[in-house]
């Protein structure tokens, strides 16, 4: 195979020759595992010469061709112009690890080419769905404003992640063309064109053209600059050129401040806040110093895991209506919903359980049961105590357990204990202070789904809407992960659709929104198969319904709930192995279903 040499290639030793010892490129191939062929065998040309062959007869329009032409130069410009190893691919030896080395610097410069080539396509996809929408008459108002949607959805993205991407490939095509030049030439990675287009957001174009003739004319200038360096140095020039809109520039971050809860492994989340710096900086001095406080009184409990608790306790200590973190003693009342077996509940079940929490997903079981208890995971219990932890704002238990025993073991001599508990000691129970409600649902053992429930009125009732959100825990969309704010007909009311639980989904608002721009198709995954299906049509292998969308302009998506209650995994052979729902199946798939593949 041809290629073209790096410009520079002549002053490193050896000059433009190959190195000594290593074979012509035509005369060998070699793979993933370092295996390679002489010339004889022809295999690197015979597989060369099958793909260029099946392009080359590929009957396709014209502009296709063009875009396959071009994804093949920016494949042969990636492995053959590497610039972050000193040989590309075609002068390293077979089997090296500088064949390695150059296979990923190949495959990182093809990813900034494609990453050029995905901006462009993203932004005409954009235009040529508005110019579909103008000749359909749709005001004009209105033209492309379900683009985003749709590009989402045909590249596999959450939406809001689709939204993102499409403004910053719409910088980058129309406003920074020097970069996006650079960017496929592999000059610059995927990640520093991502962070240039999004630095930029709210830039004028004065100044995103002239950051951009710096980088065109000088892109090695940004050589070794991650993410967060590259950022900070974009933002002081862009102080620096427009110290005038400093002002606006910080009002509109400022309105941008908010909170999200990402669920981590074991029961445990993480929560963020982007909040103005002097605030931030000022919570965190305050719940440093606190938790220091607490140490240097003798607690055990390590200092980053009391600024932890210290933040929960002021936020559900909070008033409603307060803006300070001051504790008061009114505490704002929660409805958490919680889905759980019997078996969990009551402890007959092992530590295989799963539970399912509103707003977060599935958590171990043993976390809900033991917080019940008043016994949290994580919390330190001094030796030698024979009193019961007690944790401030611990959430009330609704169900068979003893309000008189705040550690759940119904115990008459509290837990462990030989003796009674001194009456008069000042203990004070989690139910004094919590306002919380743990609402408990129960689930069909086998498919694990809720209880249905049907209502004739338009709009879904509190009731059947609550346990749409508990089966759907997240928008129902595609690859989106948002929050569910509006409970939506699958198939429109004015359509038949009926207000039930089957033909509930929970959306974001965007979702649910972008869903008028255009005729969206939503229907039950095998709904083709018609009368000759079997009853479970449409459905996951966990029993749960999976839906299709197909987007205006014919992009694909499948989406299905969660299992409320996961199937337990268990190895093969396993004693507690049945022939139950948890089984693997007879073609060998997994037990879990969802939408881990398409009908």
């Amino acid at each position: 195979m041809a290629h073209t040499r790096r410009q520079d290639d002549g002053d490193r030793p050896g000059g433009d020759s190959p190195r000594p010892g290593a074979e012509p490129p035509s005369a060998r191939a070699s793979g993933p595992h370092g295996g390679s062929e002489p010339a004889g065998g022809s295999a690197a040309v015979d597989v060369l010469d099958r793909a260029a062959a099946q392009l080359a007869g590929l009957g396709a329009d014209p502009s296709a061709r063009e875009v396959l032409a071009e994804l093949l130069t920016s494949t042969l410009h990636a492995f053959t112009r590497t610039r972050s190893t000193r040989d590309p691919l075609p002068d390293t030896a077979p089997g090296s690890a500088e064949e390695a080395l150059a296979v990923l610097a190949g495959l990182d410069h093809l990813r900034s080419a494609l990453a050029a080539i995905d901006s462009t396509w993203q932004v005409q996809a954009e235009q040529r769905i508005a110019r579909d929408d103008e000749a359909h008459d749709v005001p004009a108002s209105r033209r492309g404003k379900g683009a985003s949607h749709e590009i989402s959805l045909a590249r596999r993205v959450s939406p809001s992640s689709g939204s993102y991407s499409l403004a910053a490939a719409r910088r980058l095509v129309q406003q920074l063309p020097g970069t996006t030049s650079v960017l496929r030439s592999g000059r610059l990675t995927a990640e520093q064109a991502s962070t240039v287009a999004t630095t930029l957001d709210g830039a004028s174009p004065e100044t995103c053209a002239r950051i951009d003739r710096l980088i065109a004319e000088e892109p090695d200038a940004l050589q070794g600059r991650g993410r967060k360096r590259l950022a900070s140095e974009l933002r002081g020039m862009v102080q620096q050129l427009e110290p005038e809109g400093s002002r606006d520039r910080a009002e509109r971050a400022a309105r941008a401040r908010h909170v999200t809860m990402t669920p981590l492994a074991d029961g445990m989340a993480r929560l963020s806040a982007v909040l103005p710096g002097l605030e931030a900086a000022s919570v965190m001095q305050t719940l440093h110093a606190r938790s220091e406080s607490l140490r240097a009184a003798g607690s055990r409990t390590p200092a980053r895991a009391l600024e932890a608790d210290l933040l929960v306790d002021a936020v559900l200590r909070a008033a409603p209506t307060g803006t300070a973190l001051t504790p008061t003693a009114a505490r704002p009342r929660l409805d958490l919903g919680i889905v759980i077996t019997d078996r969990a509940l009551l402890g007959r079940g092992d530590e295989e359980e799963c539970a399912l929490l509103e707003g977060y997903g599935t958590i171990p079981a043993h976390v809900i049961t033991d917080t019940l208890q008043g016994r949290p995971p994580g919390r330190i219990r001094e030796v030698g105590s024979e009193d019961p932890p007690v944790i401030s704002g611990t959430p009330a238990a609704e169900g068979p357990f003893d309000p008189d025993d705040p550690v759940g073991t119904n115990d008459p001599h509290g837990a462990g204990t030989s003796d009674p508990p001194d009456p008069s000691a000042s203990i004070e129970h989690p139910d004094q202070e919590a306002a919380a409600v743990f609402r408990r649902l129960y689930a069909s053992p086998r498919p694990g789904e809720l209880v249905a429930m049907e209502s004739r009125a338009r709009a879904f009732p509190v009731g059947l809407s609550r346990l749409i959100r508990l089966r759907d825990v997240t928008c129902r969309t595609p690859w989106c992960n948002a929050v569910i704010r509006h409970i939506d007909h699958v198939v429109p009311h004015h359509r038949g659709g009926p207000t039930s639980y089957e033909n509930g989904q929970g959306l974001c608002v965007r979702c649910n929104l972008a869903k008028e721009h255009g005729q969206w198709e939503v229907t039950a995954a095998d709904a083709e198969a018609g009368a000759g299906a079997e009853a479970g049509a449409g459905a996951g292998a966990d029993g749960s319904t999976r839906h299709r969308w197909i987007s205006p302009h014919r992009a694909v998506g499948y989406s299905s709930p969660p299992s409320v209650i996961p199937p337990p995994l268990r190895a093969e052979g396993s004693a507690h192995t049945s022939g139950n729902d948890s089984a693997p199946t007879e073609d060998g798939g997994s037990p879990l279903g969802g939408d881990a593949g398409t009908p």
